[in-house]
């Protein structure tokens, strides 16, 4: 079974134990500290494709996490295709 996963900032580790005492013990939910650090843009390229979109929504998330502290994502997306695959 595919959770959803409530990704909390690295810069906001005071929010980690609120997510996890709000999510408790929900099966479908897992809650994960971000300890990713710096940018992480790749290089430039044409066209669409599944590797663009995926690029598209890892940099929502990172939007999310950087005004938020926090982002969810769901199960579904989780599941998408990853590029190359």
């Amino acid at each position: 079974m595919t959770r959803s996963l409530f990704i909390v900032s690295v810069y906001r580790p005071d929010l980690y134990d609120t997510a996890l005492a709000a999510v408790g013990l929900a099966r479908d939910v897992e809650v994960v500290l971000d300890r990713r650090v710096g940018e992480r843009r790749g290089p430039e390229r044409s066209g669409q494709t599944d590797a663009d979109v995926n690029e598209r929504r890892r940099l929502l998330i990172d939007e999310q996490l950087r005004v938020d502290g926090w982002a969810l994502v769901s199960a579904d997306a989780r599941r998408a295709p990853a590029a190359g695959c």
